[in-house]
């Protein structure tokens, strides 16, 4: 979940730009480093090669040093020269890198499709393999979890033809962070334990600790508490002896949420004091906000809801712009509380800013449903209608983890005429092979959607449950590769499944939401498109 966003953000970034130009002092100063390839740049023939990867190094020590404008102005410089193919990869990646880093997800996520298309130009492997691990990491931030898992496993299969063993385990690590997300808890397990094999084979102790904790956390969602604790012990002599604050800083928390889970409050204490021990070794000003949210939730269990509540909001100061789980933790625990101690006007407006979060929420889920179609090279040039409505959202609760949470949902409608669409049925001679193709994959990618939003369940739960798609076993993990082709274009079988698609589409619309926006607009398309099945010669197939 949010436990290893430092993490991903380092696996995202981890890949070389290029060979080191400007010699970098490796001091706590990135200032001196600054100056010092900036001279170097100023001694460089302009437009050679040699200039060209100097100042793409500058652009990265100007992320590295958090100016992102400055970091920005300098690869759009580099954009407007002329650039072979491979340059303007690497340009256009570290854009996209520097999108994720400003939260603009949407963004990032076109940057690096184009980097996609200029690998597949390149016919370059392990340019293929990084671009999906960067697409993986930025579909995983925005919640779309299925497609960030099929993106991974795809980095993972280049990387078994390139014998890359450094980015396998990688990837296995990040495939379990996935499958721990969504709760297929054996597959995680599976990741991880090949993942720290292939660190340990590597000599990479500290990822092959990392990889233990990562299992520790999948063992506690299991509410195996002994095999988690076992885990973490046998890592922590190791990762203090060796100076691994951070891990062992990460390791202590866990052991607090176990002893919370547990009901066991001093334990808890003890190793929350612990953790700000460790935490302290750490050259790093920042605020643990996961270890914030957990001392909140022992201050309500202790029935302090004052202190429990400056800790919140001291949380939500440093995180309401994003619309991640962590968040939504802390406005629930923070409504909680203020239920709790019957301040309810105090709760109304926590509840109002979740509602304004889980808006915006729903606009980058719209935006990016309009970029899957737009990779799936199915969108018109003509202007698109917006399906999408914003939802008055009202708050209902629920008991959370054993009742230290409070777990608010809304749900709303604003009631709006149906957008006008033309219901009389396509004549069939009118369409083309392509157009007919086209609305297959619509149909497909728009049930698919609607099904995730409505019933928070995967691709791989439609076809198990609809009965209409084929469940594989690809080492060791569920897949649906024959579903899979039908959401773009180019993968559409030629003689494609046509009661399939259409009964997965009625089955989504006989148990998803009837008040959903895009409903309305799936109906349409299946009447058109079973128009266009009993006309086609292989609708019997």
């Amino acid at each position: 979940m949010f436990l290893n966003i430092v993490f991903i953000i380092f696996l995202l970034f981890s890949y070389p730009v290029s060979a080191s130009v400007c010699e970098q002092n490796k001091s706590v100063d990135i200032t001196s480093d600054i100056l010092t390839c900036k001279q170097k740049i100023s001694k460089l023939k302009p437009h050679s090669t040699a200039s060209f990867e100097a100042k793409l190094e500058l652009a990265v020590l100007y992320r590295q040093a958090g100016d992102l404008a400055l970091a920005n102005s300098e690869l759009e410089q580099l954009l407007s020269q002329s650039l072979s193919i491979s340059q303007q990869y690497h340009v256009t990646r570290q854009l996209g890198i520097n999108a994720y880093r400003q939260r603009g997800y949407i963004q990032s996520l076109t940057y690096f499709h184009k980097t996609q298309k200029l690998a597949t130009q390149l016919k370059n492997l392990s340019y293929e393999g990084q671009t999906s691990n960067d697409l993986a990491n930025v579909y995983q931030a925005l919640g779309d979890l299925d497609t960030a898992l099929t993106l991974f496993l795809n980095s993972y299969d280049i990387a078994k033809q390139l014998n890359d063993l450094k980015r396998q385990a990688v990837t296995l690590n990040n495939l379990g962070n996935i499958s721990r997300d969504i709760n297929q808890l054996d597959d995680a397990i599976v990741s991880f334990r090949q993942a720290h094999l292939l660190h340990t084979q590597l000599g990479n102790q500290t990822k092959a600790n990392h990889t233990l904790i990562s299992l520790a956390e999948v063992f506690f969602k299991k509410l195996q508490f002994d095999k988690a604790i076992n885990l973490i012990n046998s890592t922590l002599t190791q990762l203090n002896n060796s100076g691994a604050h951070t891990q062992a800083s990460r390791a202590y928390l866990l052991l607090a949420e176990i002893a919370l889970a547990q009901n066991k409050l001093n334990e808890a204490h003890k190793w929350l004091a612990t953790q700000k021990r460790t935490r302290s070794l750490i050259q790093n000003d920042k605020v643990d906000q996961r270890a914030l949210l957990i001392e909140a939730k022992l201050k309500q269990l202790e029935g302090n809801d004052t202190e429990a509540q400056v800790l919140l909001k001291q949380g939500l100061a440093k995180n309401h712009n994003q619309n991640s789980q962590l968040t939504e933790l802390f406005y629930i625990a923070l409504a909680q509380s203020q239920q709790q101690s019957k301040q309810y006007r105090d709760a109304l407006s926590t509840l109002e800013d979740y509602n304004t979060m889980l808006r915006q929420n729903r606009t980058d889920t719209a935006n990016l449903y309009q970029l899957r179609l737009k990779q799936a090279d199915i969108l018109p040039n003509k202007p698109q209608h917006n399906y999408f409505t914003l939802y008055n959202v009202l708050a209902v609760f629920s008991a959370f983890m054993a009742g230290m949470l409070l777990s608010y949902k809304y749900l709303a409608q604003i009631s709006k005429p149906p957008n006008t669409v033309n219901n009389a049925a396509p004549n069939e001679a009118t369409y083309t092979e392509q157009d007919t193709r086209q609305l297959i994959v619509e149909v497909m990618t728009l049930s698919l959607s609607i099904w995730e939003q409505t019933s928070s369940k995967t691709r791989i739960e439609l076809a198990e449950e609809s009965k209409m798609w084929k469940v594989n076993i690809d080492d060791g993990r569920l897949r649906v590769r024959t579903l899979e082709r039908y959401l773009a274009i180019k993968t559409l079988p030629k003689k494609p499944r046509w009661r399939n698609i259409i009964k997965t589409a009625h089955y989504v619309i006989n148990h998803c939401n009837e008040e959903h926006d895009d409903l309305h607009k799936l109906k349409q398309q299946i009447q058109k498109l079973e128009v266009l099945a009993k006309a086609s010669p292989h609708y019997l197939t």
